[in-house]
């Protein structure tokens, strides 16, 4: 947050514009790939990307957390190949070497490493048996989800436009989408971190 001067030892801060915090996410739906909470995937709406809706891969191992975010092309590449990925890591014995690419993103097992890598750009995060396992049975509705965001942005964003204008609650247009919570995204917007 910024300091605004103070006057008669009263302090006031001025929050930053949420719009402009590269780390939030709108409606974030959150799914934990791993039993002890250290991995996840998520869809959201983000506002430093133009309010795109887009997929992140989070991990957090000894206090560091990375984030991989990808597009739906990206999203769909992944479950394309992640079957037979999973499926390459029960054979067992020498790994089978499978790699699955799209613009900066890419996946592929190395023998060297055993467990797959999912990388964007050179961050990476590694993925167990468990993990890959629990991403085929929910990527259907990842990418539903997805979808959902996709085909409500031009609403989101006629909504955003209007909410940060505001100082009081946005009704939705009476054509807004159904998938979209409203009253939740207009208390994301409007919250300060």
């Amino acid at each position: 947050m910024e300091q605004l001067p103070t006057t008669n030892n009263v302090c006031t801060y001025w929050p930053p514009n949420p719009a402009f915090n590269p780390k939030r996410v709108l409606l974030r739906r959150m799914f934990f790939i791993n039993e002890d909470k250290t991995k996840y995937v998520s869809v959201g709406y983000y506002p430093a990307r133009d309010y795109q809706p887009l997929v992140e891969f989070g991990a957090i191992r000894r206090g560091v957390s990375k984030c991989l975010i990808l597009a739906y092309d990206q999203l769909a590449a992944l479950a394309d190949c992640l079957p037979s990925i999973r499926d390459s890591m029960c054979v067992g014995g020498d790994r089978v070497v499978i790699k699955c690419e799209g613009g900066n993103f890419r996946i592929h097992t190395l023998k060297r490493h055993g467990s797959p890598r999912l990388f964007v750009g050179t961050e990476y995060i590694s993925l167990t048996q468990p993990d890959m396992d629990y991403l085929v049975q929910v990527f259907p509705i990842l990418k539903q989800q997805l979808r959902y965001y996709i085909s409500a942005l031009p609403g989101v964003l006629s909504y955003v436009t209007s909410s940060l204008a505001s100082t009081s609650f946005v009704e939705p247009p009476l054509n807004a989408s159904t998938l979209i919570n409203y009253p939740l995204l207009y208390e994301e917007l409007v919250t300060f971190e």
